[in-house]
């Protein structure tokens, strides 16, 4: 064993870098403050409960088309916004990292149930999604 991993040892580190990647990925999600929902749970909550949903893309693009109920802020917004610690919200943007942020961002003023979109805007129109606002 010891052989192999002394003349394999590119290989052996970049297994280990690998394994601690996923290990710190999973833990992230199990443990995070907030989680990522998919399109199919969205459409359960927006359905089922009341829900702060937060579009952080910009005015031009949410005026393209947005998901319905969803209000247009920017990252600078999440500071002063009034929110209610028992409110769930969930945001998307383009990109996961842009929801991650401003999802992190409510989970710091308080709110203690927070989610982004996983996959963005694109995941929720790829699955052939309703948008609202669409020109």
């Amino acid at each position: 064993m010891l052989e192999f991993i002394a003349d394999n040892i590119i290989l052996f580190i970049a297994l280990v870098i690998l394994l601690f990647l996923i290990i710190s990925l999973e833990s992230k999600l199990l443990f995070g403050k907030v989680k990522p929902i998919s399109h199919d749970k969205l459409t359960q909550l927006l359905n089922s409960t009341k829900i702060n949903l937060f579009d952080l893309r910009d005015n031009k693009e949410y005026s393209k088309g947005h998901i319905v109920s969803a209000k247009n802020i920017s990252f600078d917004d999440i500071e002063s916004y009034k929110t209610e610690n028992q409110t769930t919200i969930v945001t998307y943007a383009t990109s996961d990292s842009d929801a991650q942020k401003a999802a992190t961002a409510f989970f710091g003023k308080g709110v203690q149930e927070v989610f982004y979109l996983e996959g963005g805007i694109n995941s929720w129109v790829e699955n052939n999604m309703p948008l609202s606002g669409e020109k």
